[in-house]
């Protein structure tokens, strides 16, 4: 359990558990998202389209994605512009989903 007394680090060797005084919370950054960040959320990208997948079962996509980390629609419009970091891109799958996007630890350590 995360507390407001703890911060977790991911280091490629250990994760490690800092006391929060350690830290503050001005340093604290959003992780950008990148082209690696949707690959370890599970994202695909078609050459061909031109664009990011994500598809979790079938044949179906849960949610498309632009070169340029914009939600679109099945018309290749933007329904949501700029995402800009991981949280973002958590935030908006839960609100069109109602579920949490799952991210893939196991890669984070290998990037």
């Amino acid at each position: 359990m995360i507390t407001a007394k703890t911060i977790f680090t991911v280091d490629k060797e250990q994760s490690i558990e800092h006391d929060a005084s350690e830290y503050s919370l001005e340093k604290v950054e959003p992780v950008p998202l990148t082209n690696e960040v949707l690959k370890q959320c599970g994202f695909l990208y078609h050459d061909y389209f031109k664009f990011w997948q994500l598809v979790t079962t079938g044949i179906r996509s849960e949610m498309d994605i632009s070169p340029d980390f914009e939600v679109i629609d099945f018309m290749r419009k933007p329904i949501i512009k700029k995402l800009t970091s991981l949280h973002q891109l958590q935030n908006v799958y839960f609100m069109l989903k109602g579920r949490e996007l799952k991210l893939n630890k196991n890669m984070m350590a290998l990037a």
